[in-house]
């Protein structure tokens, strides 16, 4: 004999899952929330700079991209050399490039930052280089279209829209200028990173590397952002796409944890929308 098993009706399906929609917040609420994220980039950025001058990994780092802007300008005489740092923080890269000789202008939507680039470039010895508070994304840039090189380290990946700073360091380039562009293919984690480097080159690198690798996990903790973690062939796309043609490109810094290019603007492109 057939055993049937009957069973209640079906209660009426769920909906589909609808996101949730965040209420906006009220301009007090906005305020708050863009003067905490000044404060924290401002105490990491001081941080950072300390943790960085004598971090063997991110003095490579500056050494590899000042090969790269040296490769972009044809042995000229590098005064006249005009670079651009985008999201230069409190200045550590465009100082880098500035003691090397070159003309150089940073650019930090916060003015904060800003401030303490212009403090620590006001002695500096060998090329020239000025500060200015701008949002490449959204602002006019000063001087656009008088760049020789331009350099932006690891913004793409926290950036609110990293399609438009590409397309706004297109427009800040000469016909034909480089830039060297470094990115995030995947989150710092402390644990991971360390692993990797300890399997890779042993006990005494991995934990020197605990210096940068803790303070940027807690940085990166409590910022109010959505990061953008590119896999390689995103990152040349989006390169691509932004009017850049590239040239070199490798995995970099901690792990491979960064990936870096070095491109020309490609006269024959356009910024894609």
């Amino acid at each position: 004999m057939e055993n049937r098993v009957t069973s209640a009706p079906a209660p009426p399906s769920l909906p589909e899952r609808v996101p949730r929609v965040a209420a906006m917040p009220t301009p007090e609420q906005s305020r708050v929330r863009r003067s905490t994220e000044r404060l924290i980039a401002l105490g990491y950025g001081l941080t950072y700079d300390a943790i960085v001058r004598s971090f063997e990994p991110y003095q490579s780092l500056l050494q590899e991209v000042a090969a790269f802007v040296g490769r972009s300008h044809d042995g000229r005489d590098r005064a006249t050399v005009r670079v651009l740092d985008v999201a230069c923080g409190t200045g550590t890269v465009a100082l880098d490039l500035a003691r090397r000789g070159y003309a150089v202008v940073g650019l930090d939507a916060v003015g904060s930052l800003v401030k303490i680039a212009r403090d620590r470039g006001a002695g500096l010895r060998g090329g020239e280089v000025e500060f200015q508070q701008t949002d490449v994304a959204s602002d006019p840039v000063p001087g656009a279209g008088t760049y020789d090189v331009l350099v932006s380290m690891h913004t793409l990946y926290w950036h609110p829209d990293p399609r438009r700073l590409l397309e706004g360091c297109r427009r800040a380039l000469k016909p034909g200028g480089h830039a060297v562009f470094l990115t995030y293919s995947r989150p710092a984690r402390v644990a991971g990173t360390f692993r990797r480097i300890r399997v890779s080159q042993g006990w005494a690198p991995a934990l020197r590397s605990l210096r940068w690798l803790v303070p940027t996990a807690l940085f990166e903790r409590f910022r109010d952002y959505e990061p953008h973690y590119m896999s390689a062939e995103q990152f040349h796309e989006a390169l691509r796409a932004a009017g850049f043609r590239v040239l070199e490109a490798r995995s970099t810094f901690l792990a491979d944890l960064s990936l870096i290019a070095w491109v020309r603007a490609d006269d024959g492109a356009r910024p894609t929308s």
